[in-house]
């Protein structure tokens, strides 16, 4: 009878001291996979600095500085090459006239034409000379031009309204030129071209 007591005793014990211990598992194990989504989410979650170097990549653009003193601000680089070759300005009176861009163009990707001048996000070309003064072309629309992947080519902008208008012939340099680039409706950009020199009443070789 007292073993049988005893027996007993100890079977109340360890039922009581049972659901601690399940529970005690039961939470280690929640502690558990919640440390592992934690790690998970951690990993996953790009920094403060991941953030500022994905911004900077995505909105900075490196210019290019040529061995002519030209420098090319292109962000859409990795699809198209633009080498500027100049600014070929038309006399129209003594003192003024018109100027035409001039690009060399390298199209890396397989696209077989390309569409330059104004229009991207609605803006016309643009150039600013030494004192500041703008000059704007005619029109915002753009022109469309052979670009075969591959191959580099001469983009000469000579449509009349793509031309920069009423330039004084003692302008011999153009600190800013800017103007747009139209691949396709998921391709287009501005690009800017600093310290753009002009010939005046010569053509293009």
């Amino acid at each position: 009878m007292k073993r049988k007591l005893i027996t007993m005793a100890l079977v109340a014990i360890a039922t009581a001291f049972l659901p601690c211990a399940i529970n005690a598992q039961g939470l280690g194990g929640l502690l558990k996979k919640g440390k592992k989504a934690l790690e998970q989410v951690v990993k996953e979650t790009p920094t403060a600095s991941d953030n500022s170097k994905s911004s900077e990549k995505n909105t900075a653009v490196a210019p290019t500085v040529l061995d002519n003193g030209i420098e090319v601000i292109n962000p859409m680089a990795e699809m198209i090459e633009v080498t500027p070759i100049g600014l070929y300005g038309v006399s129209k009176s003594e003192n003024y006239g018109d100027a035409y861009l001039v690009l060399k163009v390298l199209m890396k990707e397989p696209k077989n034409k390309a569409n330059f001048g104004g229009s991207i996000n609605n803006e016309r070309m643009i150039a600013v000379d030494t004192n500041g003064k703008v000059y704007n072309t005619g029109e915002n629309g753009s022109w469309q031009y052979d670009t075969p992947e591959g191959i580099p080519v001469q983009v000469v902008i000579d449509r009349p309204g793509l031309m920069f208008q009423d330039i004084k012939k003692d302008v011999e340099v153009m600190p800013i030129v800017k103007f747009g680039i139209l691949i396709d409706g998921y391709h287009k950009g501005n690009l800017t071209l600093k310290n753009m020199p002009i010939y005046w009443d010569e053509s293009p070789e």
